[in-house]
Parts: structure tokens; C-alpha cells; sequence
């Protein structure tokens, strides 16, 4: 029984050891999930490696797993792509932070500006400071050119949850904060 205990703990362990050449060839592959998870198990232990921490937060970040990239930004800073990343996650966390904000304490952000990015959480940011929505029920609707954005409460969890999905070409996808 203890051979069996002790196999079983030595497999587990080694299930989970990654390596950094392992990270980046799943990030190369798009596997961002496994990034930010595998490698999120493993950032203390790389964290004087800011391309390392930086991959792993924007995996985090591509995989809708913002609090994660949060807490990997955190010990970036000491290069200047470390900051860069750094700064740009913070943005991220930042609005999603304000954006369950404005659905649930009907906070006004009008009067709010923060630095633009590619991310659809910048966009969907920009077009609601900015009034540029329809709100249908408890969806605040965003239509730019041939992308639709609509951001939701999910009520029925514990937490304040928000959904964004994206309608883009009749393709739809889902991203869900809290």
C-alpha cells in the first residue's frame, strides 16, 4: 500500500512539472489555457524571468483567466517589456473591474479614460464611456462595423458575474468576468 501511496505521489508530481521550453512551444501552439494554468503553477520559481511571466500573463489574459494574469503582473516591472505587459494587464483587470461596476452599482464611467488596446475589453469600455450602446432590458448593446458586442450581468451566481459575447461574422464567442 505505501509503494502504491508513494507512486502515486511521485507520478502526480511529475504530471505537473513543466518546463520553460514546454511553455513556450504551448504558447506557439495557442494552447493558452495550459499555459496559464501549467505555467501559472510554476511563476514563483521563474519570477526573476519577466518573458517567461510575461508569457504566461497573456495566455492567462487570452484564456479569459484575468484574475490569474493579475497576480503573475504583479512581480513584472523590472524590464521594460515586463512593465509594458505589466501595465497592460492591470489595464485589462482595470476594466473589467469597472465594467461590473457600471452593470450592478449603475456606476457612471463617462467621465473616465483609459489607454486603448486591441483587447475587446478596451473596446467594449471606450463605446460604453462614450454612451455608444443600445440597452435592451439588462444588455447594453455595441455595434461597430461588422462586430457586435454585448455585455450582461449573470445574476444567478455568487459572485457578480459579467458576460461579453462577440458576434462577428455570425460567428458568436463568450467571455465571462468576475
Amino acid at each position: 500500500m505505501l509503494k502504491l501511496f508513494l507512486s502515486l505521489i511521485i507520478f502526480s508530481s511529475f504530471s505537473f512539472a513543466i518546463t520553460k521550453n514546454q511553455i513556450y512551444t504551448l504558447y506557439k501552439n495557442k494552447n493558452y489555457k495550459t499555459v496559464c494554468k501549467k505555467g501559472g503553477w510554476k511563476f514563483t520559481k521563474f519570477k526573476n524571468d519577466e518573458i517567461y511571466l510575461s508569457i504566461v500573463a497573456l495566455s492567462c489574459v487570452k484564456d479569459d483567466m484575468l484574475n490569474s494574469a493579475i497576480r503573475i503582473s504583479k512581480l513584472m516591472g523590472k524590464t521594460k517589456i515586463g512593465r509594458a505587459n505589466a501595465s497592460y494587464v492591470a489595464n485589462l483587470y482595470l476594466i473589467k473591474r469597472l465594467l461590473i461596476q457600471f452593470i450592478y452599482d449603475k456606476t457612471n464611467l463617462s467621465n473616465l479614460s483609459l489607454p486603448k488596446s486591441n483587447h475587446f475589453l478596451s473596446k467594449v469600455f471606450e463605446n460604453i464611456s462614450k454612451h455608444n450602446y443600445i440597452k435592451e432590458n439588462d444588455e447594453f448593446i455595441i455595434k461597430l462595423k461588422n462586430v457586435t458586442y454585448i455585455l450582461q450581468p449573470l445574476k444567478n451566481f455568487k459572485n457578480n458575474k459579467i458576460m461579453i459575447t462577440i458576434i462577428n461574422n455570425n460567428k458568436k464567442s463568450k467571455h465571462i468576468y468576475w
